[in-house]
């Protein structure tokens, strides 16, 4: 581990065990190890990416140095990536040890990437500040708010919608179920993934939050033809388990 401070920390909401993987309340766990695939293959490291199983906090982590290139300079940034093993609605406990643990003292270096049942699926919503009602319909979000006594951290809500009208489907039972071949409903999740990846790291590499907004959120563009994955899964290699 690099003694050099950390740039971000990336945290990414669910809940831990194999029932839940593919649920739509998994939705930040499926990002995080999509996005440590990706940076892995991106700057040649070994894969699949490993995390640390850190119960004394208790979360699964990933601590790397994340190189790219500007114009003719190349920079780097500390990147710790976080999977918190509380369940979602006790996120905030975990989050609180790791920005201690990690010295992030600025919530401004803190990115949450969670589901939205209020957001379409195939958008994203990228937030920062308001008050606690922004965080409306995310209990782990709420949970980390509560848990800093503020909501300035960055959030990226990957959406998941609500269940179709006319369903006797609670909302706790449309979170907790799985991502779907209906209504391209993986496809969808699976284009956002991709979108929400170039999204975080233009952010952290400009730190423009607004022209990353603008850039990726205010509008819902969809490629005329989505792939279809086999599975929404990234593999990742868990040390400690």
């Amino acid at each position: 581990m690099t003694t050099r401070p950390v740039d971000y920390l990336l945290v990414g909401l669910g809940n831990p065990g194999p029932e839940y993987t593919t649920t739509r309340h998994n939705a930040g766990f499926l990002f995080i190890d999509r996005l440590a695939y990706v940076m892995a293959v991106d700057q040649q490291w070994p894969t699949p990416p490993f995390f640390q199983r850190r119960m004394a906090l208790p979360a699964d982590v990933r601590d790397v140095v994340y190189s790219f290139q500007k114009g003719n300079v190349t920079n780097s940034l500390r990147i710790v990536m976080a999977k918190p093993l509380t369940f979602m609605n006790e996120s905030g406990t975990a989050v609180r040890k790791l920005m201690d643990l990690y010295q992030v003292t600025d919530p401004k270096k803190l990115i949450v990437i969670s589901d939205d049942i209020n957001t379409l699926p195939g958008a994203l919503a990228i937030q920062d500040g308001g008050d606690l009602k922004s965080l409306a319909g995310q209990k782990g979000q709420e949970s980390i708010a509560t848990a800093l006594g503020t909501t300035s951290f960055i959030r990226l809500r990957l959406g998941v919608g609500r269940p179709p009208s006319g369903s006797p489907m609670t909302i706790p039972q449309w979170v907790l179920g799985p991502f779907g071949r209906e209504n391209k409903e993986m496809d969808l999740f699976s284009w956002l993934m991709g979108h929400a990846t170039a999204a975080l790291l233009y952010y952290v590499q400009t730190n423009d939050l607004k022209d990353c907004r603008k850039k990726f959120a205010k509008s819902r563009k969809l490629p005329a033809k989505l792939e279809s994955p086999e599975t929404l899964v990234y593999p990742v290699h868990i040390d400690g388990m």
